[in-house]
């Protein structure tokens, strides 16, 4: 499933998106539709050149990232849920063995800062979907050897968000938690908490790395392609078609019942 998830997502945000709008151009060309083949290929050119510039990652990220950093007083909850992201294998300062990667790494600090803060338990959400050691048993190793930071429940079957929540809820809600900080990445909230929401529970955002705009007035980089900048657009990509989706499952149950109701 998690195979065949990537290759959708693939097909579905920068840069294969526009990859495979190039194809098409290339096929209709060969098929000798020149005018509609090159209105294609150069559709997909400007949508590529247009989603690798700075100036437009950071404007996309800076709409899409609408959920409002924490701040003191911090709202009451009852627990601190946060949730993995990538791993950085074979990292050879660490003997080889693999570790939380840098997105999960900036997620953990943030935690530990509120742990600091709150003295809230904390529950590390994150399976192993392409095998390996469970995402969420490395963090704990590096919450509590790197930050002095104390996990309290480990969730390690999650493949995805939404079993991140459902997973998360079957070990808090037998102890009556409902109330949670969530800690993710600001481009992964909204999609997170509307998850955790369905599952039941009292989200309280605690949203970290944001794509802050430099200080500075642009430059003429801003303008010039960027991996970076590309790699935001395709997650933000990622995230809005996830939320779509969600909100799409949320949706169907209530129109069926509707119908069925009168019917």
């Amino acid at each position: 499933m998690i195979v065949w998830h990537g290759i959708v997502n693939a097909c579905l945000t920068p840069p294969g998106l526009f990859l495979l709008g190039m194809v098409a151009g290339f096929g209709l060309l060969a098929a000798r539709r020149r005018r509609t083949g090159l209105a294609v290929i150069a559709l997909a050119w400007v949508g590529l050149w247009c989603a690798s510039l700075p100036v437009v990652a950071t404007r996309l990220a800076g709409a899409w990232e609408n959920v409002p950093a924490l701040t003191r007083p911090f709202p009451a909850a009852q627990a601190i849920v946060v949730l993995a992201a990538g791993r950085y294998h074979r990292a050879p300062e660490y003997g080889g063995r693999t570790t939380v990667g840098a997105d999960t790494l900036l997620r953990l600090r943030y935690t530990a800062r509120l742990y600091r803060e709150t003295h809230l338990p904390i529950l590390a959400s994150g399976g192993a979907p392409l095998g390996g050691k469970p995402a969420s048993l490395l963090m704990r190793h590096v919450l509590t050897r790197d930050f002095g930071t104390p996990v309290k429940w480990v969730e390690a079957s999650s493949r995805t968000t939404a079993e991140n929540a459902a997973y998360s809820a079957a070990i808090l809600k037998r102890l009556d938690i409902r109330t949670i900080l969530l800690v993710t990445q600001a481009w992964h909230m909204r999609r997170a908490a509307a998850l955790f929401r369905r599952a039941g529970f009292t989200v309280i955002p605690a949203p970290t790395g944001f794509a802050t705009p430099s200080p500075r007035r642009p430059t003429l980089l801003a303008y010039l392609p960027s991996a970076q900048a590309l790699a935001l657009c395709a997650v933000i990509t990622h995230e809005a078609i996830g939320l779509a989706w969600v909100h799409i499952q949320t949706l169907l149950p209530q129109t069926l019942a509707h119908f069925i109701g009168h019917g």
